[in-house]
């Protein structure tokens, strides 16, 4: 039985839609469901929406572009994210309306997250970033290491401080994001995730895919450029600090070393560009490529398959020649990213694993801890590490289980997620 007779019309949900290039992006956010489809498309969509027959839609098609449309599969697409219904008969369910979260900023409007997101804003952030990695550049020392996070005393007390403000300066970075999309009218929501085995915050935005490319860039880097501004304006008191002119008792040196440091961790992360990090999101958008992670892990897999002398390949034949070239420089990125990933954890985690786990051995082999190490701290750092590295862990190996059975049931194709 034919779902879309010729005759009949097609109910087609209220839908925002972008144009760019032979792609288009149409968005529903209501619902928060957005697509990428050819541009011919939404052409067949438009007509459609406009009350034309399937019949009347297909013939438009045909006159246009000489061939005729595979429309029926394309609808079912369309209509399996509730984009249309096979009869107007058959009224599309409105979504469910959610319950408002004070975080999610929906009470700020779109004029007041301006006067906070704006050039001015903006370039006075880059002024203080200049200035913060000049500062470092010049002042030996300045600039805090791995060791920042080793303290030497009053363990607990550091570790719970800097866990506390860290978690602080996190929802502060995506509240950035989040003020970042309202000013361009978008709405956007805070989520916890996680990237590889760490827990992080993240920004549901994909309105902004119905933007210019410039407004979904600001939108994207918000809280890259939130974290450059906080850590540079720390470096700054630091400064200040280490040339004597405002001295800052012991305690707040400790912290304030240790929170630059974990800033540049969080930087770290980001150039991860085998996940999908807020730079790799800016720089999918710089290169104008409708599925840069997925393309490019194909691309990168078909290579160790030709290497391996595997028979089965991902067919990108149908990838445009501009964005293979697009592939190919990110292809070099995601390396350099997972390289990046193995050195953070040689130099760093390691590292930090070994202090602590020596002054966790030497309190549980001996009794007595070193430097003052005692049981108050053992166990809040055992606490911390089981909530935030365990259940980083138990999200990051879901993923992978399911990636892994994605792949195994399809190793032809390109898997976006």
């Amino acid at each position: 039985m034919n779902r879309y007779p010729p005759d009949a019309p097609v109910e087609v949900r209220p839908y925002q839609s972008r144009r760019e290039g032979d792609t288009a992006v149409i968005g529903d956010d209501l619902r928060g469901v957005y697509l990428s489809i050819p541009i011919e498309g939404l052409d067949i969509l438009d007509s459609l929406a406009r009350g034309r027959t399937v019949g009347e839609t297909v013939r438009s098609y045909e006159d246009k572009h000489q061939e005729s449309p595979d429309i029926e599969p394309f609808l079912d697409a369309l209509a399996e994210e509730g984009f249309v219904n096979p009869s107007r008969a058959d009224a599309v369910a409105p979504p469910k309306k959610e319950r408002q979260k004070w975080w999610n900023l929906d009470w700020v409007s779109q004029k007041a997250a301006k006067r906070l997101v704006n050039t001015p804003v903006i370039l006075l952030g880059f002024a203080i970033i200049a200035t913060g990695i000049w500062l470092a550049s010049t002042t030996p020392g300045l600039m805090p290491d791995a060791t920042a996070l080793q303290f030497k005393d009053h363990y607990w007390m550091y570790i719970v401080v800097l866990s506390i403000v860290s978690m602080a300066t996190v929802f502060l970075h995506e509240l950035a994001h989040v003020l970042a999309a309202r000013s361009v009218g978008v709405k956007a929501r805070i989520e916890i995730g996680n990237q590889l085995y760490l827990i992080v915050g993240q920004t549901d935005m994909s309105g902004v895919w119905l933007l210019p490319r410039r407004k979904r860039l600001l939108a994207v880097v918000a809280g890259v450029l939130f974290d450059l501004t906080a850590m540079s304006t720390l470096l700054i008191v630091l400064w200040l600090d280490h040339s004597g002119v405002a001295p800052l008792p012991e305690p707040v040196r400790v912290v304030l070393n240790a929170l630059v440091f974990s800033y540049v961790i969080r930087f770290i992360v980001q150039c991860y560009m085998f996940v999908r990090t807020d730079l790799y999101y800016a720089v999918a958008i710089a290169l104008n490529t409708r599925s840069l992670m997925a393309d490019t892990e194909a691309y990168l897999l078909n290579l160790w398959r030709r290497v391996r002398r595997a028979r089965v390949r991902i067919d990108q034949s149908a990838v445009r020649r501009k964005e293979m070239w697009a592939i190919r420089l990110y292809a070099v990125l995601w390396v350099v990213g997972r390289l990046a990933a193995i050195a953070s954890l040689v130099f760093i985690t390691i590292p930090l694993i070994i202090y602590y786990g020596g002054l966790l051995g030497t309190l549980l082999f001996t009794g007595t801890g070193a430097n003052g190490f005692g049981l108050l701290d053992m166990l809040s750092i055992s606490l911390l590490f089981t909530l935030y590295n365990g259940g980083g862990v138990v999200m990051w190996i879901n993923s992978l289980v399911k990636t892994r059975r994605r792949r195994k049931a399809h190793p032809d194709r390109v898997l976006v997620t």
